[in-house]
């Protein structure tokens, strides 16, 4: 898999191991690759980037199950 992100492998498990936190682009490269829906990316991020409980309720209203 860090071949085709064009990652090394300690990027790759610090990914895994949640240590670090993708970046939007590499997220939607990753989706590509697994063919995820772009929106379960985009809500299984905002937990990760964003520690704000309010900003995340809000944006993930109404989200699709």
């Amino acid at each position: 898999m860090a071949k085709k992100l064009g990652v090394n492998d300690s990027r790759l498990y610090k990914w895994r191991k949640e240590l670090n936190s993708m970046d939007w682009n590499m997220a939607f490269k990753v989706a590509d690759i697994l063919e995820m829906d772009d929106q379960k990316v985009v809500y299984g991020l905002l937990e990760d980037k964003y520690e704000n409980q309010r900003l995340i309720n809000a944006l993930t209203e109404g989200r699709p199950a």
